[in-house]
């Protein structure tokens, strides 16, 4: 592990590089990329922060978030972004970001589990979730409700 590599929890003035990584990760993934540094710093931050978000460098990061799981009875952190620069892919970074994760989850919120979307296209990544033992579930789909459909649901009485 280079000392460029070493994984440490942001701070507020790491903001443009984490912007940079997630930036990265939207473009390797070819997804959009809207989030605004105000609204993702106010999450990490912010006087109510509601996430974390982990840095190695300017080869990987991970943004987290607790969420609820009444199945599992308990806090899960759910990593919402998880990227690993090309030059640093297969060298263990991933899995490091993730134990790291793992273990900053537990610390803040007595995590009992990690949980995380992985595109049913994305067959390195998925391999990658299966070595370290995630159980990936094709039975289970994501729903997303935003822009009208979402305002029109908080119109109603």
């Amino acid at each position: 592990m280079s000392g460029s590599d070493r994984i440490r929890v942001a701070r507020p003035e790491d903001m443009p590089g984490l912007m940079r990584a997630l930036g990265s990760l939207a473009r390797d993934l070819d997804d959009p990329f809207r989030m605004e540094a105000a609204t993702l710093e106010a999450a990490l931050f912010g006087p109510m922060p509601c996430a974390f978000a982990l840095l190695a460098g300017d080869n990987g990061a991970v943004l987290a978030q607790a969420a609820l799981s009444t199945s599992l009875g308990g806090t899960v952190t759910f990593i919402s972004d998880l990227w690993v620069s090309a030059d640093a892919r297969g060298t263990g970074l991933g899995r490091r970001l993730l134990a790291a994760a793992a273990r900053e989850g537990a610390a803040r919120w007595q995590s009992v589990a990690l949980r995380l979307t992985v595109y049913q296209d994305n067959v390195g990544a998925r391999a990658f979730y299966n070595r370290l033992g995630f159980v990936i579930r094709d039975e289970d789909r994501n729903a997303l409700l935003s822009g009208d459909a979402l305002t029109r649901l908080m119109e109603q009485p």
